[in-house]
């Protein structure tokens, strides 16, 4: 284990813990590797987890491209099935928080957690932090 994993892991923790309906909570780059990660009860699952967290992150982009205005970088992708959902926010440079939840939670307040903690995310990890653009 690294130190950003050490660095990053009580962050993921305090996420997880915080709200009820988290099943884990991973940092993965943009390339499908796992940095850090809390709450997987298999190594497998954090594997495949950071594999799908790049791989949204990459559909998502396309998107984000059509607002070059405003900057044209994600800042929240969720998928919702039955049972749950996955959310996927930047966090700093070529990295990205991923969150699997269960159905029922506050989306709202998830939402606003993760963005806090992308906020500081970039600082944890040793890269720039995301920035929000605000059209003048």
């Amino acid at each position: 284990m690294t130190q950003h994993e050490t660095d990053v892991s009580w962050a993921l923790r305090v996420l997880t813990e915080s709200i009820q309906g988290i099943r884990f909570a991973l940092v993965a780059s943009s390339d499908g590797k796992a940095i850090a990660s809390y709450g997987a009860d298999d190594p497998d699952d954090v594997d495949r987890f950071a594999a799908v967290v790049a791989g949204l992150q990459a559909l998502a982009q396309p998107v984000a491209d059509q607002f070059p205005t405003f900057g044209g970088r994600l800042r929240l992708a969720m998928i919702e099935v039955d049972g749950g959902h996955l959310f996927v926010v930047r966090a700093g440079v070529e990295a990205y928080l991923g969150v699997l939840a269960r159905e029922g939670l506050d989306q709202g307040l998830l939402g606003h957690q993760m963005r806090d903690l992308s906020r500081r995310m970039g600082e944890l990890l040793g890269t720039t932090p995301r920035q929000e653009e605000h059209p003048g």
